[in-house]
């Protein structure tokens, strides 16, 4: 299986870390409109977890974002 996320620069090294812990295979689609990067993920079952750990990482920095607008 596969996801994308949309991933805001000041959250990438964070991103990127659990994405090594947990040694998720991804790729670097492009940027965003709204300069974040565009990062395909792949994963399994066994995997799931982190990648709801990617999911609230990239929300929450896209809530942090939206309140400093």
């Amino acid at each position: 299986m596969k996801t994308e996320f949309e991933v805001p620069v000041n959250s990438i090294i964070e991103f990127s870390e659990i994405l090594a812990e947990n040694e998720l295979e991804n790729e670097i689609l492009g940027t965003t409109d709204n300069d974040e990067l565009l990062i395909e993920v792949h994963f399994d079952k066994s995997t799931f977890d982190a990648i709801e750990q990617l999911e609230k990482l990239v929300e929450t920095a896209n809530e942090q974002e939206n309140e400093e607008d």
